[in-house]
């Protein structure tokens, strides 16, 4: 897979988080909105990581 394919998952998961983190009042979604914004990040790492050891050898 294409790396544009990790991103825009990612930046996806992202906006959603954010949103959810600033509207809810909820402790509980607060904390699911942060958990989605944390794998977006980790989804990030991956995709770099794949793409930097395939170009690596």
């Amino acid at each position: 897979m294409q790396l544009q394919y990790f991103l825009i998952l990612a930046a996806a998961l992202f906006s959603i988080g954010i949103y959810g983190l600033v509207t809810s009042r909820n402790v509980v979604r607060v904390l699911m909105s942060i958990e989605l914004l944390l794998n977006a990040v980790n989804l990030n790492f991956l995709a770099f990581f794949r793409i930097s050891r395939s170009t690596r050898y």
